[in-house]
């Protein structure tokens, strides 16, 4: 999936790294879910103003592992 953001060129190549790092490290369980995930992330981050493209990848990537350790977490009883 491609994403671009006309507002902020640097977002495409923060999604880019995002994806690629997500990949490599094999963090990506559901590929739709995880574009769409980063595609939401990047374009908040842009909404507020970032526009340093390896902070809003990093960001990124910590805000998909944290959902995915909150969403994978077992249960406890």
């Amino acid at each position: 999936m491609i994403f671009s953001d006309f507002r902020q060129p640097a977002a495409a190549e923060a999604y880019d790294i995002a994806l690629d790092f997500l990949w490599r490290t094999g963090a990506v369980r559901d590929e739709f879910e995880t574009y769409q995930f980063l595609a939401a992330e990047i374009s908040r981050m842009v909404d507020c103003g970032q526009t340093n493209r390896l902070r809003m990848a990093n960001l990124a990537i910590s805000a998909h592992e944290r959902r995915f350790a909150i969403t994978e977490a077992p249960d406890i009883a």
